[in-house]
């Protein structure tokens, strides 16, 4: 059995009375490129924080190769952390050349000629090369974070905490070297920690994402099993553009189970919430959230010999209220009556979006598989849509 190469043990780290990181257990693999996602007070940088060394936790443990980490010196984990700082931790009296050799040189273990290959490789990879001999005063904040990021990859430590490398830069050199540094990472066998709020972004570079709230895992998994099968109502609600329906349990049929949404019925897979319900009654007041990603929606423009959604399940009528180009996408937000979410945001190829003018009456049809639910208070979706 293959051991983690890093394993964190019921972690907690409280500052006054709130925890900013809270039970938190996890493995992950040698080589292994782990995202992390939250929105903003989550808690993400303090975990980095924690694995850096930069801060102590509360309770729990921190294993790194099996050997406990806690009583380590952040000098001596051989990790290289990328924090989000304003100057990027740089050496102000450092050129970018210095900067980014400053570990290589300092460890003193490799030749001269090759510490610069390497320099000369990692400010190719930055695109700083022609920026050598400049001080960070004399760089934008975006050239001052490839800066951080090149030496960190020069340090040549077994993991890195990358908290948003990407963030100051444009977002054609963004795609470029998120591609990059995944490879790069991917070759070397680094393991990775990497801090984003951008989740295209998680989705290109990530073997698994950890998301978190609250400084409590919420889910971690392959992005394609949290896009598709997101465990909590919270991943499904903050990974993609989701809408949330409020319903409840109706009655099972044959195909599945039936829920209530305001006037109209949907027909979801059946899974675990169901089996307690008594398939004799005929309405459960249970609550219910649907949260449905708006590119799983099929719409069409209506056409009267195609009115025939009121009495279909799953099908809707309804009329586009809003457009919006977004590049190679586009977002209708499709107003349907009867539902207590009465907008329904859509997603469509750009291409077809000159169908669908302000006015136009549509049909949407929700697939029974593209439906996750959950049983949740109702409330639960107010302070969703709040944050």
């Amino acid at each position: 059995m293959v051991k983690a190469h890093i394993e964190i043990h019921n972690l907690n780290k409280r500052f006054g009375k709130l925890y900013a990181i809270q039970d938190f257990n996890l493995e992950v693999e040698r080589g292994e490129y782990v995202v992390i996602l939250g929105p903003t007070g989550a808690g993400k940088t303090t975990l980095l924080k924690l694995i850096a060394g930069l801060v102590k936790p509360t309770s729990g443990k921190i294993y790194k190769n099996d050997e406990l980490l806690n009583n380590i010196p952040p000098e001596k984990r051989n990790l290289a952390y990328l924090p989000q700082t304003s100057d990027y931790s740089l050496f102000p009296y450092m050129d970018v050349w210095e900067n980014t050799v400053f570990s290589p040189k300092m460890k003193g273990n490799k030749p001269w000629e090759e510490v610069i290959a390497l320099g000369d490789e990692i400010l190719d990879l930055v695109n700083l090369r022609t920026r050598y001999n400049a001080y960070p005063h004399e760089l934008s904040g975006g050239m001052m974070q490839r800066v951080a990021l090149a030496r960190a990859i020069a340090a040549d430590a077994d993991v890195f905490l990358l908290d948003e490398p990407l963030r100051a830069l444009d977002a054609r050199l963004r795609i470029r070297l998120r591609t990059e540094i995944r490879k790069l990472v991917s070759d070397l066998e680094k393991t990775t920690f990497h801090v984003t709020h951008d989740q295209e972004e998680a989705i290109a570079v990530a073997d698994r994402v950890l998301i978190i709230n609250e400084g409590k895992i919420v889910q971690f998994d392959i992005p394609e099993e949290i896009y598709d099968y997101p465990s909590t109502l919270f991943a499904a609600y903050f990974f993609g553009t989701t809408n949330l329906i409020l319903a409840t349990k109706a009655r099972n049929e044959n195909n599945g189970e039936v829920v209530q949404a305001g006037e109209h019925r949907i027909t979801v897979k059946p899974k675990d919430i169901f089996r307690s319900f008594d398939q004799n009654d005929s309405y459960s007041d249970e609550e219910i959230v649907l949260a449905i990603k708006a590119e799983k929606i099929h719409v069409t423009p209506l056409t009267e010999t195609k009115s025939e959604s009121h009495s279909k399940v799953n099908f809707f009528e309804g009329t586009v209220e809003q457009a919006f180009f977004l590049g190679k996408w586009a977002n209708l937000a499709v107003q349907v009556d009867g539902l207590p979410k009465k907008e329904l945001h859509v997603s469509i190829p750009s291409s077809d979006l000159h169908q669908y003018d302000v006015g136009t009456n549509v049909r949407l049809e929700i697939p029974s598989e593209n439906i996750s639910y959950f049983l949740e208070h109702w409330e639960v979706v107010k302070k969703l849509e709040m944050s």
